[in-house]
């Protein structure tokens, strides 16, 4: 058959057979590209019969996925999909309860129509013939300025793992989290934004980038303060009898985080705690008995996670290079098959010491919060919601219909990074999300927002359609696929109002026409970075920014400000490999030029220009100028906060940088102290532009 029929298919099943460039420039998708998004898809396209057969059944509607899950707006007719006729009585069983009976409304095409529901929430409604669930979202999230009743507020952003206290064991964990936060609250912060917490492989800590999680829907528990349950004297005791605590002490006075060693050292002290609780409970009786109940009533998701975390462990210990579940037995690669079952149960007490885990984490991390709110905060933390998982993950495991083989997410050319982006991610299957009522997503989102205020989605233009690169391909041969988007806008609204959490979306890169307008119109702020909001040699000015968005100095994927002014990041190649040294500190000249121009036409600094090692004027005046903004809030990494110059993560690279290990100097409550940074977070303090 012809490539255009190929096209054809891979269009009616939302594969982009084209796309755009930053200059305008139209592209044309190669045709094994639209093969293997089509066959991850489960549309046979192989070869001519395949296609053939496959336009056979979407004529006869066999690939449109068929649920009684449906989404709505409140105070919008909600559509049926069933043939009945006007008038018809239905029981409307709500969220809380509560019953009525509802007749249908005059619909189109003969499809049942009826009144909109006032209330949100997950209602069911019976007809005559079936039952439906319908999801009735409010028209919007919840939005910063409804949770913090005010114009504009202000945080800090933080990787949770750069923050120190005594007895954290050489990674940061909720407790200096916690430990930040008062002091933070007293200076005016209504938010401290994180860096995410989802799970990784407790078994192989040499994976530890936080946006290349193993699953989304638990937590990683490198991250638990063991103090938030544990009696200090228990912890400090068992380290001493484990013979941890020279250890620990030595990796906490690293600069760098040795992620392998602290975390195995971590995982000896959580282990010594849960055998602990098995075997000598004492004063643990009433922790034992509450981790019990957790344990008995632990969902299927959880059990699923639990196993697949004990087998990569025996899996590991017999050969390192058997990490990856494609690779196991096939008595194991699924949850429900033979081998899984069998070892689950003769391995119990490992399975049970991943639920301890879980619960001990999710203990940490609602402490956490309830001190981030007791200190003063009107939202607390922020979560930050990873773009995908790692296919090699236990969600990619236990939930493999979920997903989509054989493809990565990224992004295409653009002003960050001319050669594409191809991340090694995997995410939902737009098919797959319709076919199961999308609790793959509900899910996800409820473990986010579990215990926070809001959420940062990362690239949360995959809501409405995402970058697929086949496996093996170049980052430039993805193309789009389309996405349930306002269903999955629906439940975003509904899960944010049954969470009492705002949303942040981050929308920076390649944007679809009028993705922005669709963000705001339902109360999920945007991001806005100040160096990113340049148009040639103009910085848009502070009073002409968004309301509706999140202003930012930095990101954890740029040098920081002063780092920026200073040049330190120059030296390196990672991102300007084709320029040599002097055409960069000479471009990097011309920019400071730019942006001191940008904040004396702002007011918010004077004078001759500082000196590249001069920096801390020029912090301050970058954050007096999104503090200028009208923007209903502003997020300052701890990194501007404190004007210090190490960038988290140096994107495209893996081992080149010292990615996600740097940690702050100085304990997290004393971090905010000095007069310099107290003066330089009095500025979000004041009054923003009208």
């Amino acid at each position: 058959m012809s490539d255009e029929q190929i096209r054809a298919l891979a269009s009616s099943m939302g594969v982009a057979s084209s796309w755009t460039d930053l200059t305008g420039a139209g592209h044309e998708v190669g045709i094994d590209t639209l093969r293997a998004l089509l066959q991850s898809l489960s549309i046979p396209c192989a070869n001519d019969d395949d296609i053939r057969n496959s336009f056979s059944a979407l004529e006869a509607g066999l690939f449109r996925s068929r649920s009684n899950f449906l989404t709505a707006r409140v105070d919008q007719p909600v559509i049926i999909p069933e043939l009945q006729p006007v008038g018809t009585v239905v029981e409307v069983i709500y969220e809380n309860g509560a019953t009525r009976a509802v007749a249908s409304i005059e619909g189109v095409d003969g499809a049942m129509l009826l009144p909109p529901f006032e209330m949100p929430g997950y209602h069911t409604v019976r007809t005559p013939t079936q039952e439906f669930t319908v999801a009735a979202a409010p028209a919007r999230c919840m939005s910063i300025s409804e949770l913090t009743q005010k114009e504009s507020s202000w945080g800090l952003g933080t990787q949770i793992y750069s923050l120190r206290r005594s007895g954290d064991g050489g990674i940061g964990d909720f407790g200096s989290v916690a430990a930040l936060a008062g002091p933070a609250a007293k200076l005016g912060a209504d938010a401290i934004a994180i860096s995410p917490v989802h799970a990784l492989y407790a078994a192989n800590p040499h994976h530890f980038s936080p946006y290349s999680p193993s699953t989304r829907l638990f937590y990683n528990p490198l991250y638990a303060d063991l103090s938030a349950v544990f009696p200090e004297s228990l912890i400090s005791s068992l380290a001493d009898e484990l013979g941890l605590s020279e250890e620990r002490s030595r990796l906490e006075a690293f600069s760098l985080i040795d992620w392998p060693r602290a975390s195995m050292v971590k995982m000896q002290l959580l282990r010594g705690l849960f055998e602990r609780l098995q075997t000598d409970r004492g004063q643990l009786e009433s922790i034992a008995a509450e981790f019990e109940r957790f344990r008995h009533a632990c969902p299927a998701l959880l059990r699923d996670h639990a196993i697949f975390e004990s087998i990569q462990a025996a899996r590991l210990a017999g050969d390192p290079a058997s990490g990856y579940w494609k690779h196991w037995p096939e008595d194991l690669k699924r949850p429900d098959a033979a081998g899984t079952i069998a070892f689950a149960h003769s391995h119990e007490r490992d399975v049970s010491f991943h639920i301890f885990l879980q619960w001990l984490t999710g203990k940490s991390y609602s402490e956490c919060q309830r001190r981030c709110r007791e200190a003063g905060m009107k939202i607390g933390l922020i979560a930050d919601l990873a773009i995908g998982m790692d296919p090699a993950g236990s969600h990619a495991w236990s939930r493999q219909s979920d997903i989509l083989n054989g493809l990565s997410i990224g992004a295409p050319p653009d002003y960050y990074n001319a050669n594409g982006q191809s991340w090694g991610l995997t995410t939902f299957s737009p098919r797959g999300l319709i076919a199961t009522g999308f609790e793959p997503f509900i899910d996800t989102l409820r473990a986010s927002l579990r215990h926070v205020g809001g959420v940062r989605f990362d690239h949360i233009m995959g809501l409405r359609r995402l970058w697929l690169v086949p496996d093996g391909a170049k980052a430039t041969e993805g193309a789009y696929l389309e996405y349930p988007a306002e269903n999955m806008f629906r439940l975003l609204a509904l899960e944010s109002w049954r969470h009492h959490a705002s949303v942040i979306g981050e929308d920076l890169g390649t944007v679809p026409d009028g993705f922005r307008d669709s963000l705001r119109s339902q109360a999920m702020a945007g991001m806005r970075v100040l160096r990113f909001e340049r148009y040639d040699d103009t910085y848009l000015q502070p009073e002409h920014w968004e309301r509706e968005a999140v202003a930012m100095t930095t990101t954890h994927d740029l040098v920081p400000t002063a780092g920026w002014w200073a040049g330190s990041d120059l030296e390196e190649d990672f991102a300007l490999a084709s320029q040599s040294l002097e055409e960069r500190q000479s471009k990097r000249a011309w920019d400071r030029g730019l942006m001191w121009g940008a904040f004396e036409k702002a007011g918010v600094a004077g004078g001759e220009r500082p000196e590249p090692w001069d920096t801390v004027p020029v912090v301050d005046a970058a954050v007096r100028f999104i503090a200028r903004t009208p923007c209903t809030m502003k997020l300052v990494g701890i990194e501007d906060a404190l004007g210090t110059k190490e960038q988290p993560n140096v994107p495209g690279t893996t081992d080149e940088a010292p990615n996600w290990r740097h940690r702050l100097d100085g304990f997290a409550d004393g971090l905010l102290d000095s007069e310099t940074v107290i003066h330089r977070l009095d500025i979000l303090n004041d009054k923003p532009a009208s």
